[in-house]
């Protein structure tokens, strides 16, 4: 990894590092929930003892994300990335171990402070490494996340068909062992970051927090979060109990959706640096309006269809939204991301379990509705939002 950075071009030996640190810590998070059938089984768990494992997780994560964001601002400490696979790892590893309820939970909270510690600091080093491709360097770490959770369920899968419960021990060698060559990689990647943080200082000092665009972008991430994690939660039911499909197959329909942010993140990026984040945010929005209103009305082919293309508008957004957050909050690019990633995305999962309420009294179809018209208001405000300047050589 030898390598000389001018002013403004991208590291990317270290971004897809960072982007493959990502993807392992997020595949641990799906992984954990894919194994809530065989804990509930193992454990003879309750409905309502399954569910607060991954809210525990989520709140977890959602709360702890900010503070370690301010952390992050106030003193970088790089060492969080390979500690915060080793977490993430020994935390699943202990969960098909462990006979007691209330340890499991604990196992779970310490995977997810894990997950909580590397999103900020990662975010804040992307941001570093990018060079005057915010956007696409924001891409390249968030691609690897998207994958890994993408992922996580047949991680997960492929070690309960192996070695049953039990399987969650091999869990930790990967994040062990990545972190491992983290550790020796971390003097040489500070180097590259702090030689990009010099260079950009250069040109310009950073400006101070835009509030009203923090604000306005962090709602608009917390409706298309309610929009993102309600599609992946209730398409597969609207595939099985409205539209009368085979259970094997509801998967499929998931992996379309997901598989298509994973695309979108990758092309949407090079728009943004080419032609803003605010334009590529508000024709996101715009064209999704039209494909989530019609997708409830669709079944077979056409379906998949309209799904892959919502599916890659949603998630395309991911990187334009954090880079603007940071953008808005220029002198506090931790919290920025603890906010981004870990606030506004677990308000979104409490707005999908309010979903999860339609669902019982109305029925998924409601839900489905309820789900496309969110579009609007997130379009609104993302019209609304302050611009941000992003330097393009």
């Amino acid at each position: 990894m030898n390598q000389t950075m001018s002013a403004g071009r991208p590291v990317f030996s270290f971004l897809l590092v960072l982007s493959l640190t990502h993807a392992v810590i997020d595949l641990t998070s799906g992984a954990i929930i894919a194994l809530l059938p065989a804990m509930r089984e193992a454990y003879s768990l309750s409905y309502a003892m399954v569910g607060l494992i991954p809210l525990f997780a989520n709140l977890t994560s959602t709360f702890t994300q900010p503070i370690f964001g301010i952390i992050s601002d106030r003193s970088e400490m790089r060492w969080l990335l390979p500690f915060s696979l080793v977490l993430a790892g020994l935390g699943l590893a202990a969960v098909g171990y462990l006979t007691n309820y209330w340890l499991v939970l604990a196992a779970v909270v310490i995977s997810a402070l894990g997950n909580a510690a590397f999103h900020p600091e990662g975010a804040h080093a992307a941001h570093n490494l990018a060079g005057d491709r915010r956007a696409l360097g924001m891409a390249i770490y968030s691609v690897g996340g998207n994958l890994g959770y993408a992922l996580g369920p047949a991680f997960a899968a492929g070690l309960l068909a192996a070695f049953g419960l039990r399987g969650t021990g091999l869990a930790a060698l990967l994040p062990v062992l990545l972190a491992a060559v983290l550790v020796r990689l971390l003097p040489r990647w500070r180097a590259h970051e702090q030689e990009a943080v010099a260079r950009s200082r250069e040109e310009a000092e950073p400006g101070e927090t835009n509030w009203r665009g923090t604000v306005l972008i962090t709602l608009v991430v917390i409706l298309r979060s309610v929009i993102h994690l309600g599609m992946t939660t209730y398409v597969p039911f609207f595939w099985i109990d409205v539209l009368g499909n085979d259970r094997a197959t509801a998967g499929l329909v998931q992996m379309t959706y997901l598989l298509a942010g994973v695309l979108g993140t990758l092309l949407g990026a090079p728009l943004a640096d080419r032609f803003g984040t605010k334009p590529v945010l508000v024709a996101s929005f715009g064209l999704l309006l039209p494909l989530q209103a019609i997708l409830s009305s669709l079944e077979g082919w056409p379906l998949l269809l309209c799904l892959f293309g919502a599916g890659f508008l949603v998630v395309s957004t991911f990187t334009t939204t954090l880079v603007m957050t940071q953008e808005y909050m220029p002198r506090s690019l931790g919290l920025a991301s603890g906010l981004n990633l870990g606030l506004a995305f677990g308000m979104g999962g409490v707005g999908t379990s309010v979903l999860g309420v339609v669902a019982d009294h109305f029925g998924v179809l409601v839900v489905m509705r309820s789900i496309a018209a969110l579009v609007v208001p997130a379009l609104l405000l993302t019209l609304v939002l302050p611009p941000v300047r992003l330097n393009r050589g």
